[in-house]
């Protein structure tokens, strides 16, 4: 399973589209975990210096709220990778 996580904070401006982005790619992809993270009270990781902030798999992917389409493209690649990968390895990752 892939994981995205989306940094936000309470007096954020932008942050509340990135609530609703987060919805509609958890409805899109049922194997993407999509984790938001207030960072008013979770502790800011060294490399998030601002939000929003779109984490997939561990690489910063947005600084800031991404056009969905391009959000959904990269997440399908990056998916297709992964199942392209097992599937060299015999299925085992």
């Amino acid at each position: 399973m892939h994981k995205l996580q989306i940094y936000v904070e309470n007096d954020c401006w932008s942050c509340e589209e990135s609530l609703s982005i987060a919805a509609e790619t958890q409805a899109r992809f049922e194997n993407v975990e999509v984790v938001i993270i207030d960072l008013l009270n979770d502790e800011r990781p060294d490399p998030v210096f601002a939000v929003p902030t779109y984490v997939l798999n561990g690489r910063i992917i947005s600084l800031g709220n991404p056009r969905r389409e391009a959000l959904w493209d990269q997440l399908a690649r990056t998916i297709k990778l992964a199942r392209d990968a097992s599937d060299a390895n015999g299925g085992a990752e």
